[in-house]
């Protein structure tokens, strides 16, 4: 029986459209991890300053506005963010993209669409579930 008062890990999943952050977040809450939707990376740097450091960022790079690329660039700024995993969630599957995600330090490129049991995986292996 699992423990009520434990805190779940906590996910931000950075995506602008809707009905793709709805989907991912449900095959993530599956696996027992709060899941906070973020449709834009200016409110995701909102949320991270007034809340918790979550221990996972989903992140789609291809963003209206601030893009993903500019979103890490932020976050690996400053040392409480720096270290927090990331999992690029993209249509951008070429090799540029690729060794960009490389060069930023992300944990995981996921080339959309993805199977669920694939966002899934890389999640479980990252949080260590």
């Amino acid at each position: 029986m699992s423990n009520p008062n434990l805190i779940k890990p906590l996910v931000l999943f950075i995506e602008d459209a809707d009905y793709l952050a709805e989907l991912g977040s449900h095959i993530l809450e599956r696996l027992g991890v709060e899941v906070v939707i973020c449709l834009t990376a200016e409110y995701a740097i909102s949320f991270m300053e007034q809340n918790r450091l979550p221990d996972l960022i989903i992140l789609d790079i291809g963003m209206p506005g601030m893009t993903g690329w500019e979103f890490l660039d932020i976050i690996k700024k400053y040392q409480e963010t720096k270290t927090i995993p990331v999992v690029v969630t993209t249509a951008y599957g070429d090799a540029t993209n690729r060794l960009i995600g490389r060069l930023r330090d992300v944990d995981r490129y996921i080339v959309k669409p993805y199977k669920p049991e694939e966002l899934q995986m890389v999640v479980r292996q990252i949080l260590q579930m």
